[in-house]
């Protein structure tokens, strides 16, 4: 059965966060080390319903991957979106990302919003070649933003103009 990329749906609530979870918990991708707890999560994702947001998912039987794009809160700023996304390990390296990327800014241009933005460690060259072949630009860069155990590693700015494709 071929991986199916879609907008996310209710139900995908707990399959998501279980992803998140497994995700946060390889202690190298994401700025946590696991999901929060599942009343939190599913505030957020409501907030996320509420704006409209973007939320992408990828099913092989569950939710595998997930991507999806926040509002800025701020007035001034609600033409931003702030992306996050993430793949389960048996899942990389298939093209997974790429189309729920691709899906995530299709549906946030559609909403209105005019940028996105990101932030990705120095080190996670695979996804930083997503990022960069989808039109993400290098805007800056945060050093020594992680210590874990003692490593620190540095945090890419990256955005995307969707006014500018």
């Amino acid at each position: 059965m071929a991986i199916e990329i879609r907008d996310a749906f209710e139900a995908d609530l707990v399959g998501c966060h279980r992803c998140l979870d497994a995700v946060a918990g390889e202690g190298r991708w994401l700025s946590r080390l696991s999901a929060p707890p599942i009343e939190r999560y599913a505030a957020f994702v409501a907030s996320l319903r509420e704006a409209n947001a973007p939320r992408i998912v990828a099913v092989d039987s569950e939710v595998v991957g997930w991507c999806d794009i926040a509002p800025d809160a701020s007035p001034v700023r609600a033409h931003v979106g702030s992306l996050g996304m993430g793949l389960l390990a048996s899942h990389r390296g298939q093209g997974l990302g790429q189309r729920l990327l691709t899906l995530a800014i299709e549906r946030a241009g559609e909403r209105g919003l005019e940028r996105i933005e990101l932030s990705v460690l120095h080190d996670n060259t695979p996804a930083r070649r997503l990022y960069e072949r989808l039109g993400f630009q290098s805007e800056g860069r945060r050093v020594r933003d992680w210590k874990r155990e003692g490593v620190y590693r540095d945090s890419i700015l990256m955005a995307l103009d969707l006014c500018a494709r």
